[in-house]
């Protein structure tokens, strides 16, 4: 799997670099300081890195990966994304006071997905869960996106989010969902529980079984020129008001 990006490629490095194989970087005369701390780390793991002039390095790529590849003058190649076992992942939270798992209902956009990862790990949530079907999938462009946030939270991708739900509600969380008509407001409920979020996707929001599965409903108020936000700032505002409220004892 291609990694893209000095920030990502070296968060890498500094926390699993074992987990790169290869590092390929633009040949310049004055490589800032980011470009050297990313060579001399992959020389104290062992691991390949190859230098190459512009022309080698814009043919060496396909042409989806040339406008995000070049200009950063670094790729790396790794081994594909590990997803984790949701059991695995409520396991390994089970100390957490009221932890928090995200629940990304068909979120196809990768930069939405990435910059939704960001946000988890800066605010404190425990894991996401992804549908094996109809999502994003952790690739490059989440990687570069989330600034290699990824390494930092655990991701399960499940076949049946409906089942997901259940298995939750059976370990002692309560599903919360986003709905622009909900009676109340971010503001207005304590959100201080071990919780499933519901982020709903780009389009459609949450399906309407997943809906039906939910305790509780809420909104973030507007000022009604717009109906709906992006889904990754949806995601952000609500997630910061979780991280408030956590923190404002």
């Amino acid at each position: 799997m291609l990694v893209i990006g000095k920030n990502p490629i070296l968060e890498i490095l500094k926390t699993t670099p074992k987990e790169l194989n290869k590092i390929i970087l633009l040949k310049t005369l004055k490589p800032e300081p980011k470009l050297k701390e990313i060579v001399k780390l992959a020389e104290e793991n062992g691991i390949l890195k190859m230098l190459m002039n512009r022309y080698e390095f814009e043919n060496f790529f396909n042409r989806n990966n040339k406008s995000e590849g070049i200009a950063q003058g670094v790729i790396g190649f790794m081994k594909d994304f590990q997803y984790t076992p949701l059991h695995d992942m409520l396991d390994d939270i089970k100390a957490v006071k009221n932890p928090l798992i995200l629940i990304l209902d068909e979120i196809t956009d990768p930069h939405n997905f990435g910059a939704i990862i960001r946000s988890a790990v800066c605010l404190g949530a425990d894991g996401i869960v992804i549908p094996r079907h109809n999502s994003a999938e952790v690739n490059h462009t989440v990687i570069k996106t989330s600034s290699g946030a990824i390494k930092h939270i655990p991701i399960a991708k499940e076949t049946n989010l409906s089942n997901t739900i259940k298995y939750l509600k059976q370990n002692g969380y309560w599903i919360v969902g986003t709905d622009l008509q909900a009676q109340k407001t971010i503001f207005k409920m304590d959100l201080k529980m071990p919780m499933g979020l519901i982020i709903g996707s780009e389009g459609y929001g949450m399906r309407p079984n997943l809906k039906n599965s939910c305790d509780f409903l809420i909104r973030i108020p507007m000022s009604g020129k717009l109906d709906s936000l992006n889904a990754s700032v949806s995601a952000g505002v609500i997630l910061y008001e979780i991280f408030r409220q956590k923190n404002n004892t």
